[in-house]
């Protein structure tokens, strides 16, 4: 199996209930359970479940940050966490079990210092020397750490390792429009819209839009790929598990095609569940075959 390394930037400890929620009442549960949240913790989490070995990388102070570390650990990953003088941020998410969907509340971000940021990418560089793959996901915390995914593409770029960019934002931009943009990278349709020519850069797009089809641009073609059809329960996840799988197929040298259908499948998985992103090999393979790849003039 590969050795990959996930950067989750902007990490969240979640609060997760199984409850449906009714405006201005209490509702008692039978539990809160704690959930290390984040995007790059979600394809962490489906790749260790592949049986890869995956380092998880990012930004974890205080005590919010102490848990993180030891729910990151529980799954399988090794966690190689940067402290920061600010405590990581938390949110809570409930699920309503009878009727599918979920209410979340998180706060945006955290302070974090330069001399953070550069702990975080020296402890990158640390690794690339035997890493096959390198996937960063979601927001950054501050506005200090915009030239961040840039950098870390940079950094990639030196050491010849893939780097794949599933984020947004400023930061994002940057990235595309540095001299060593990622070689693959997974906007949503409401991003995309925002990005203009950038989007041109990498080598290869991958376009979602919530459970609709998803458009992908390689250098070896042009695709529509079609989910199975699934009864939503919580969608929150699916994206990273579209990514985390799309890794695992590649890796293992599927063609491509059959990357697509499993990279699909995972994330029709991961909206068939309430729990995030915590589906393995079985669990995507019954939903494989539903899958259409469609080639894209």
């Amino acid at each position: 199996m590969a050795r990959i390394v996930t950067i989750t930037a902007n990490p969240l400890l979640d609060q997760l209930a199984h409850v449906a929620i009714e405006p201005g009442k209490s509702v008692r549960v039978p539990a809160i359970g704690f959930v290390a949240g984040g995007k790059g913790i979600n394809v962490a989490r489906v790749l260790a479940r592949h049986g890869h070995e995956v380092s998880a990388l990012g930004f974890a102070g205080g005590v919010t940050g102490t848990l993180y570390t030891e729910l990151v650990e529980a799954d399988g990953i090794e966690a190689d966490f940067t402290a920061t003088r600010a405590r990581l941020r938390i949110g809570w998410i409930a699920v309503d079990p009878d009727r599918g969907g979920s209410t979340a509340v998180l706060e945006g971000g955290f302070a974090v210092r330069a001399g953070e940021s550069a702990e975080l990418l020296r402890r990158l560089r640390h690794r690339l020397s035997d890493a096959d793959l390198v996937l960063a996901s979601g927001s950054v915390p501050d506005p200090s750490c915009n030239e961040l995914y840039r950098l870390i593409a940079t950094a990639c770029h030196r050491a010849g390792v893939p780097f794949w960019l599933d984020a947004y934002g400023e930061a994002m931009e940057r990235a595309l429009d540095g001299p060593h943009p990622p070689s693959l990278v997974k906007p949503n349709r409401q991003e995309y819209g925002r990005g203009g020519r950038s989007w041109a850069q990498p080598a290869e797009l991958h376009l979602s839009d919530g459970a609709a089809e998803v458009r992908v641009r390689t250098p070896g073609g042009r695709f529509r790929v079609v989910p199975p059809p699934v009864r939503e329960v919580n969608p929150v996840g699916s994206g990273d598990c579209y990514l985390a799988a799309l890794a695992h197929a590649r890796l293992g040298g599927a063609d491509l095609p059959a990357q697509l259908r499993y990279a699909a499948a995972a994330g029709a998985a991961n909206a068939a569940r309430a729990d995030i992103a915590r589906i393995g090999p079985e669990d995507i393979t019954a939903l494989e075959s539903a899958v259409q790849v469609v080639p894209a003039g």
